[in-house]
């Protein structure tokens, strides 16, 4: 009994750790503190380097920017998939104890705020 309260603790404090990292990553993205690297020194380069015509810089600019924007909606999706996950782990986690366990579990070990719980719940 001891081992698997210890087992979900290291569980927990690891989820913790994960969604602490990834909220100031986030955060830090938002607030424009870190950013998706720009690509305008490859793009400057690509220019210098190979003489682009007007037409082909453009279009490699746009090619650029398409792609930063890919960049940014798999950056979500994966965000969406982490949330998904760390959820799943907790419902799986819960679905291990006994009544009372789960009683406390819901107390002490709330699943991330601002989620709709119930619509990830493995029932």
């Amino acid at each position: 009994m001891g081992n698997s309260l210890k087992w979900i603790g290291v569980t927990l404090a690891t989820i913790a750790g994960v969604m602490i990292g990834f909220a100031l990553t986030t955060v830090a993205y938002r607030h424009r503190l870190l950013r998706i690297p720009a690509n305008h020194g490859f793009v400057d380069r690509l220019d210098r380097e190979l003489k682009l015509n007007p037409d082909q810089l453009h279009q490699v600019q746009d090619l650029v920017r398409e792609t930063r924007t890919k960049m940014i909606q798999l950056h979500q999706e994966c965000r969406r998939q982490h949330e998904h996950l760390i959820l799943q782990t907790h419902d799986h986690i819960r679905s291990l104890l006994t009544p009372e366990q789960q009683e406390r579990f819901d107390r002490e070990f709330s699943p991330p705020v601002g989620h709709d719980h119930d619509e990830h719940r493995e029932e």
